[in-house]
């Protein structure tokens, strides 16, 4: 059986902010400041502001599921 990472591209950013409160820097700085209050962060999943924010989604996964294991 596969163990999939807890942050995927279709993880809404909003989920991510609200269950992981020690992303919140890490995403600050991918995503920028805005993004941590901005309401549209319920409805976009990291695929999207990725590429909303011109970033690779598959590195920003991985950058922020590196960060969650070194939260841990």
């Amino acid at each position: 059986m596969v163990k999939h990472p807890p942050i995927g591209t279709d993880t809404l950013v909003g989920d991510i902010l609200r269950r992981y409160p020690a992303l919140r820097e890490k995403v600050a700085e991918l995503f920028g400041p805005d993004c941590l209050s901005c309401k549209s962060n319920l409805h976009e999943t990291v695929a999207y502001t990725s590429w909303h924010k011109g970033l690779d989604p598959e590195a920003v996964v991985r950058t922020l599921n590196d960060a969650l294991k070194k939260s841990r």
